[in-house]
């Protein structure tokens, strides 16, 4: 009799492994069959697919995830966008490879708050290992160990590639993942006949420019120089490049133009030291090239006081707001 209820013993709990093997095979094929209909390899969950494939004492596979906002996408300090591309650029290589054991999923914050508190999700973006031996209760927060969430300090303060995110797969699962296939239309056979068709373009467009009558208007050339010329000094470009504001309101609402430190300056403030420097400019370029060409003594005499007298005035409010931002005092010499 112990015997034959040792027998059953044995081979009931064979069919309670042998259901729970079953089980899990059938949930690795539908995630391996959400891969497949993915464009890049990376499955969305819901909050029941999360329960449906990660709740339980373990799994036969691990998973990466990746969580976002929908909300916040468009925080370029945050980069999520283009931190999710990063993501699904490493999820189609290990799709391409072959290799399984591991799914890539994202989720989103709206979507799957309770997910995220499970999850203990502090700050965006973040991406964490999901170990297939880690016990996911139906409810409770989630206990990761250190090293399974994506820390910033090992892998660049939100700006994390797919490289990165490929040491982080390879450091967690083995799987080591050595280029990514960055999609480019410079590899494409449309690349030839576009650039080709650009440069016969550009040609057909340069050589009637160059021919057109207004190309040769005098007028035209010199606003074009002295627009060059105000924009160079008055630092235009490097307030494109750095992001420098026109202007700041101050603590009473007012609008603030110049800013009161030799620390730096706004973008208003440039283009009017800008437009002082070209006027005295074309006042000494005036006084040069165009007084002397005038017909009468009596009115190149005029024509000169007023040039010396309006690029005096100029080059003092020059001097004067140059001293105010500086402290520095001139002394004139004679």
């Amino acid at each position: 009799m112990l015997v034959g209820f040792h027998a059953h013993v044995q081979t009931a709990v064979s069919k309670v492994v042998s259901k729970k093997n079953n089980e899990s095979d059938l949930q690795r094929q539908e995630l391996e069959a959400l891969v497949r209909q993915a464009s890049d390899g990376v499955i969305h969950f819901t909050p029941q697919m999360f329960d449906d494939y990660v709740t339980g004492k373990r799994r036969p596979y691990a998973m990466i995830m990746f969580c976002t906002a929908a909300h916040l996408l468009d925080k370029p300090q945050l980069n999520l966008r283009g931190l999710r591309k990063e993501f699904g650029l490493l999820a189609t290589e290990v799709k391409k490879s072959g290799k399984s054991g591991v799914f890539f999923v994202d989720l989103e914050f709206k979507e799957s708050k309770a997910i995220f508190h499970r999850l203990g999700v502090q700050s965006l973006p973040w991406v964490v290992h999901v170990n297939p031996n880690l016990p996911v209760g139906a409810d409770g927060v989630i206990k990761f160990k250190q090293d399974d969430v994506m820390r910033h300090d090992d892998y660049g303060h939100h700006h994390w590639k797919a490289e990165d995110m490929a040491a982080f797969l390879r450091d967690k699962t083995g799987i080591n993942i050595e280029k990514i296939d960055r999609p480019s239309f410079m590899r494409s056979g449309w690349f030839p006949v576009v650039f080709l068709a650009a440069v016969l373009t550009l040609g057909a467009v340069a050589y009637n420019l160059y021919y057109a009558e207004f190309m040769k208007n005098l007028v035209l050339w010199t606003m074009g120089v002295l627009f060059v010329y105000w924009f160079s000094v008055s630092g235009g470009m490097h307030n494109i490049i750095r992001g420098v504001p026109l202007y700041y309101p101050d603590q009473e609402g007012k609008i603030k133009v110049f800013l009161p430190s030799n620390q730096g300056q706004l973008g208003a403030e440039g283009f009017i030291m800008g437009f002082m420097y070209l006027l005295f400019g074309l006042s000494v370029a005036s006084l040069t090239f165009a007084v002397p060409k005038l017909a009468e003594p009596s009115h190149r005499r005029t024509a000169s006081y007023v040039c010396i007298v309006f690029a005096g005035l100029v080059f003092k409010q020059i001097v004067d707001n140059y001293t105010w931002k500086t402290g520095y005092r001139w002394r004139l010499y004679f």
